[in-house]
């Protein structure tokens, strides 16, 4: 009974380590295929040299400084241009049309 134990023992060890094999050989060919890009200013402080544009990775849109609900947003990405933010994935804000009460 113990040797039944002790071969499913080594048949569970060894395909977790070839599970954790594969993940990290697979992980490091993708690290050094990776092409060096600039990353996202996620979580960047914005810059006092131009007005940073303020965005919400939740909802993936953003504000600018024109925006009513600028100031009082917390943005969690921020960017230098809206051209920036659409190219990262986002959208501009825009105000909701108002529906009549009655209707």
């Amino acid at each position: 009974m113990f040797g039944f134990f002790f071969q499913m023992f080594l048949l569970c060890a060894g395909a977790f380590l070839a599970g954790v094999l594969l993940t990290w050989l697979t992980m490091r060919s993708r690290e050094s295929s990776a092409v060096e890009a600039q990353p996202l200013s996620i979580m960047e402080e914005p810059t006092a040299a131009a007005p940073a544009i303020k965005a919400n990775s939740r909802t993936m849109m953003f504000h600018t400084p024109d925006s009513p609900y600028y100031k009082r947003m917390k943005g969690d990405a921020f960017f230098h241009s809206p051209e920036d933010a659409r190219r990262a994935g986002y959208t501009m804000w825009t105000p909701r049309p108002r529906v009549p009460a009655g209707a």
